[in-house]
């Protein structure tokens, strides 16, 4: 797992290089008068659609992420100046590629996010683009791929609405991701994860939960940093960690308010900042360099990866291989049973 995030920098860079292909793409999938964008996947693909979508919407884009499920559920209301960027990496993803037909069945064009071929999901969409990104081993928990697929979105954006130019900005986010796949973290096995953020990163730290959930046995949720101290703050035990992420001014005040509120009760807080948007508050910090915040989700991910690769060696499991899961043979079928069922039986 430590490659693969290693690699990251250089999977961005990468895909820099193939920018015109993505621009291609993302120009054909240009709305029409009154159209949206509607980006839809489970999972990593649900959260790097959110986490692309200030990018986007900065750009001037009505971009929508949406759950698989509900663009299923909603698809009747699409029209032909919609355009909808289905995401799966295996293209094996059952409400996935049920969505990606309701979307084609309603109309609208229909752009497949896959890497490879794209299984079931690239022989539905009226158009498929590759990451192209080689694993380098079997089951590993999604991080550079991750990463890849938010940098793949914010390209075909940057076409989507006519703007190529913006593609540049996305070296901007390099010397972030440079600096973010060297980081390491000491936290202790806590007895909870609080991962708060909101904007930009709103997708982050969802993400964020889920590598926690795959990759530990550490109960782990994700909230929007306010509407936290009105819900889970509740019943969150003082053992608990809170990571806050924050990348843009206003939620780096509003982080460091809430992080010197939660010491009083005793409660740790681990920041995932930057350089212009410190959390000065936070009893320990992983700081990156500055980075403007549409950009920021190509790097605050990746601190999170850190800290589940160390929170799961901490626990006695391994990140590389996560036998936890598959060693489960009933868990892991039901999983399957669950998301993919043309891979049940399979072993992958």
């Amino acid at each position: 797992m430590r490659a693969d995030m290693a690699r990251q920098p250089a999977v961005v860079a990468g895909l820099l290089a193939r920018a015109p292909d993505f621009l291609a793409a993302g120009a054909a999938l240009a709305p029409g008068a009154g159209g949206r964008i509607f980006v839809a996947g489970c999972g990593d693909g649900a959260f790097a659609a959110e986490a692309a979508a200030e990018f986007a919407r900065d750009l001037g884009l009505d971009w929508r992420p949406v759950g698989a499920l509900d663009l299923l559920l909603s698809a009747r209301r699409l029209t032909a100046a919609d355009r909808v960027i289905a995401i799966s990496m295996s293209g094996n993803v059952d409400r996935t590629v049920a969505a990606a037909e309701a979307a084609t069945a309603a109309g609208a064009a229909l752009l497949a996010l896959v890497n490879g071929k794209g299984g079931r999901l690239g022989a539905v969409a009226s158009s498929r683009i590759s990451l192209d990104l080689a694993d380098i081993a079997p089951f590993l928990c999604g991080t550079a791929s991750y990463t890849a697929t938010v940098a793949a979105l914010m390209l075909l954006a940057a076409g989507a609405a006519g703007r190529p130019e913006a593609a540049g900005q996305l070296q901007a986010a390099l010397p972030a991701i440079e600096a973010a796949v060297a980081m390491e973290t000491a936290e202790p096995l806590p007895t909870g994860v609080r991962l708060l953020s909101a904007g930009a990163d709103a997708g982050t730290v969802r993400y964020g939960a889920a590598k926690l959930v795959e990759l530990t046995r550490v109960p782990a949720w994700s909230a929007d940093l306010e509407e936290f101290a009105h819900s889970q703050y509740w019943a969150t035990p003082v053992t608990d960690l809170v990571v806050v992420v924050a990348a843009e001014p206003t939620l780096a005040v509003l982080a460091a308010e809430a992080c010197e509120a939660l010491a009083e009760l005793g409660m740790r807080c681990l920041a995932v900042d930057t350089a212009a948007t410190p959390v000065l508050t936070a009893a320990a910090r992983l700081t990156l360099p500055a980075i403007p915040a549409a950009l920021a989700p190509l790097a605050t991910a990746i601190p999170l990866q850190a800290l589940a690769h160390r929170l799961a060696q901490e626990g006695g499991l391994d990140p590389d291989t996560r036998t936890h899961l598959k060693g489960d043979a009933a868990r892991f079928r039901v999983s399957r049973m669950l998301t993919r069922r043309s891979l049940i039986d399979t072993g992958q």
